[in-house]
């Protein structure tokens, strides 16, 4: 986890360098781009809260590889959950970047057709 936060905060800068070198960005999509900046670091501090004794022991390197497997839960969520978190993570990462990829098609699209090679 942290290997994946700080991979995620180096690569930040650089893809907001390269985007802001090819077009036009906007204070709201510069305030919506800091907020999975911040994600892996949340699950980061969240996982040391929830899980703070195997979290200890592996810090003083002392933990057990069992500590950190994934295991299947005892009593699974309900469908009806899943599908509600499932809803929320397209209506709330799918569909931006999505709606993100398709303005970076157009424009390079655009590009193209204003400036043939």
């Amino acid at each position: 986890m942290g290997g994946a936060a700080v991979a995620h905060g180096a690569t930040a800068p650089w893809d907001a360098s390269l985007a802001t070198d090819k077009r036009e960005v906007r204070p709201v999509e510069q305030r919506i781009h800091s907020f999975p900046e911040v994600l892996p670091l949340t699950a980061a501090a969240f996982t040391t809260c929830l899980h703070w004794d195997p979290v200890r022991e592996v810090t003083k390197g002392a933990g057990h590889t069992d500590d950190w497997k994934l295991l299947p839960k005892q009593r699974p969520l309900p469908a009806r959950y899943l599908a509600a978190i499932a809803g929320g993570v397209g209506l709330c990462v799918v569909l931006p970047y999505a709606e993100e990829m398709i303005r970076c098609v157009r424009t390079c699209r655009d590009r193209d057709t204003d400036h043939p090679r």
